[in-house]
């Protein structure tokens, strides 16, 4: 049985969450947008090239960002009741699914760029 209702003392011990998958599942997702938009008009060897390490700085980019978004509204969520701590989890929660959503849009939008600017 858990102390404090419910809540382990312990919250930095190392443990992986469910916001670290999140996490992950955001950093992938501008590749896999990207090779599906590559796969999907056939693109050359130079496509990939060119679109797979943008979407790399894409996926980095949307970790950082939701990293430290993250850790600044938990932090200051602290000092408040239990209740706003559940508000702020449920946003950021949300928050992180729409950052896969928007890393899956990036990628495919950033390879159909590429497609349409190095047209043969």
């Amino acid at each position: 049985m858990l102390p404090h209702g419910g809540t382990s003392r312990h919250q930095q011990s190392g443990q992986v969450t469910l916001g670290h998958l999140l996490l992950a599942i955001a950093f992938v997702m501008p590749f896999s947008g990207a090779l599906a938009e590559l796969k999907h008009s056939g693109s050359g060897a130079l496509r990939y090239v060119m679109v797979l390490p943008a979407s790399f700085v894409v996926g980095a980019l949307i970790v950082r960002l939701d990293w430290k978004l993250g850790k600044a509204l938990w932090s200051r969520s602290k000092q408040h009741s239990p209740k706003m701590q559940n508000a702020v989890a449920i946003f950021l929660f949300t928050l992180q699914l729409l950052w896969i959503v928007f890393g899956a849009v990036s990628g495919f939008a950033l390879a159909a760029l590429a497609v349409r600017i190095f047209q043969t």
